[in-house]
């Protein structure tokens, strides 16, 4: 095993020999004994390895549950009262409000419909005259 190929298994397996293939963990020991390349990438490896280590936050042995206790808690309250978008949701929804959203706009149209009148009657004062057909004009 050269020096390049031990790299990237540390990279990909990390500092524990015993997660890695037999085979490769026998090759990459043997070439710490004798590689100070190797050597030297596999201390940075471990430095940074404990690095991480100890950045993790430290949590007390019960705190553990008394947050998973809360957490519970919260998600049950969130489930338990429905957001704006739900309660909206619910009234679009729900066959009352649509009924009577359509009983709106039919009289929406009634009451435009009536403020228009109809286009085929023409007053007397417009000067409009009307134009009438019967069953003898039609030509076949």
């Amino acid at each position: 095993m050269n020096t390049k190929a031990f790299e990237m298994l540390l990279d990909r397996l990390g500092t524990d020999f015993d997660a890695w293939p037999s085979d490769e963990a026998r090759e990459a020991k043997a070439l710490l004994a004798t590689s100070g390349e190797a050597r030297k990438a596999y201390d940075m490896l471990l430095r940074i390895e404990g690095l991480i280590g100890a950045s993790r936050p430290r949590v007390a042995a019960g705190a553990e549950q008394a947050v998973i206790r809360r957490a519970l808690a919260d998600i049950a309250l969130r489930e338990a009262s429905p957001t704006w978008l739900d309660r909206f949701r619910a009234l679009i929804f729900a066959p009352v409000p649509r009924a009577a959203f359509a009983i709106s706009l039919a009289a929406l149209g009634f009451a435009v419909g009536i403020a228009i009148g109809n286009p085929l009657e023409r007053s007397a004062d417009t000067g409009g005259s009307m134009i009438t057909a019967s069953g003898d004009d039609v030509v076949f």
